[in-house]
């Protein structure tokens, strides 16, 4: 059940993915796929799909792609979620990454 669900996350991770549809895909409760989740993942199911629209959004940045367009292109609200979440798990924004990047 979870390697589906974290395979549909990983396929799907730009669209609007909601919990209550990703637990009724396997047939469980929305508290029952989280439990599950970070049980066996060490995530929620919500930080997991940050990290993985986190790694596409360094894989787009680093073709120079434009923050704002990633950031619509990989899920983000916007450019300043990316930016917010970047920061956390990366200790520099996107923009800094870019310019490494290019380097």
């Amino acid at each position: 059940l979870l390697a589906r669900t974290a395979a549909r996350m990983r396929s799907d991770y730009a669209q609007d993915l909601r919990l209550e549809e990703l637990a009724e895909d396997v047939g469980l409760s929305t508290f029952q796929l989280i439990g599950l989740f970070k049980r066996t993942v060490g995530l929620t199911p919500h930080a997991y799909l940050t990290q993985v629209r986190l790694s596409a959004a360094c894989r787009h940045l680093r073709h120079a792609r434009p923050i704002a367009e990633v950031a619509f292109d990989v899920g983000f609200y916007d450019q300043s979620a990316l930016t917010k979440h970047f920061k956390r798990c990366y200790g520099i924004t996107p923009r800094q990454f870019v310019r490494a990047a290019a380097g």
